[in-house]
């Protein structure tokens, strides 16, 4: 399946941005994929909160997005609104109620993106994941940014130990059949300034797994197996400034896949597209593909 981001809330009045390309499906359906267009809220709460207090604005979108799916011949529907007000946590869950028996009517997988559980506000407590997963055909839960882009402390965009500690939480309101674990294709290189007084600067760049590889290569880091976060760290220094990335490659998409097989899940998603190295399709296919059917 490919999920390419082409719907989005573009105003109040719940008219959507669209950049969908025909072309593109067709050359999806021609290699085999799936296309389950990714609609989102452009993670913006008051235009979100505007759209989904209205069922007329609600009835809008569900409307666009079945047109759309016509007009383009998809085959699903991905959901991905993030950063709500936490009063709309209801409303989410009812525009996805009145979604998902329209989507199945016309044929569409419909599913929608979840974060762990956690105290932040806008960002986890606004799902009511038991009742998303009622609805819709599949959960993905983005299981990464453990530390974002902004993070005061240099770290792991996903940690094995904090995936495993997310998915026994999810699992409690989700069932494994219905739940994708989002892997991350991108890792974050963290400059790290040590300041008189002991305090530290810290600022990250994401990159892809080749632009990362190539960087480490010229800069001659050192790489060693952290137990701690179950991944490759690798660090080095230039001048008086310190580099250290936590590494997505081959040994961390081995233990994200182990996970989907240790937990029965449904399978795996991943963000995004692009910024994986060639080789760990074959870990894809040896690792989903080839697993044993779950006893029902």
């Amino acid at each position: 399946v490919v999920s390419p981001t082409w719907f989005s809330l573009r105003n109040e009045e719940g008219d959507l941005s669209n950049l969908a390309d025909l072309h593109y499906v067709n050359w999806a359906h021609a290699q085999g994929y799936q296309v389950w267009a990714l609609v989102s809220n452009s993670f913006d709460r008051d235009l979100t909160a505007s759209v989904l207090r209205s069922s007329e604005k609600r009835e809008k979108v569900i409307g666009q997005l079945l047109a759309f799916s016509q007009l383009y011949d998809l085959d699903g529907i991905n959901v991905d609104f993030e950063n709500m007000h936490l009063q709309d946590r209801d409303n989410f869950t009812q525009f996805i109620r009145e979604l998902a028996p329209l989507a199945r009517e016309q044929g569409l997988t419909l599913s929608v993106d979840v974060t762990f559980k956690s105290s932040n506000i806008n960002w986890s407590q606004i799902y009511d994941r038991k009742a998303l997963a009622e609805s819709v055909d599949y959960v993905m839960v983005m299981a990464y940014d453990e530390h974002w882009g902004t993070s005061p402390v240099a770290g792991s965009v996903s940690s094995l130990p904090w995936v495993e500690r997310g998915l026994q939480g999810i699992l409690q309101e989700v069932p494994a059949d219905k739940l994708l674990l989002g892997i991350p294709f991108y890792t974050r290189l963290w400059e790290i300034e040590y300041l008189e007084g002991g305090s530290e600067k810290v600022s990250s760049r994401a990159y892809g797994m080749d632009r990362i590889k190539s960087i480490l290569e010229e800069a001659g880091a050192q790489i060693t197996f952290c137990e701690e976060s179950g991944q490759n760290v690798a660090a080095y220094q230039q001048g008086d400034k310190y580099y250290k990335v936590w590494l997505e490659d081959l040994t961390s998409l081995e233990s994200r896949l182990a996970l989907v097989e240790k937990y029965g899940l449904a399978g795996a998603a991943a963000w995004r597209r692009g910024f994986e190295s060639s080789e760990i399709w074959n870990i894809f296919d040896a690792c989903l593909n080839n697993r044993r059917p779950k006893n029902k």
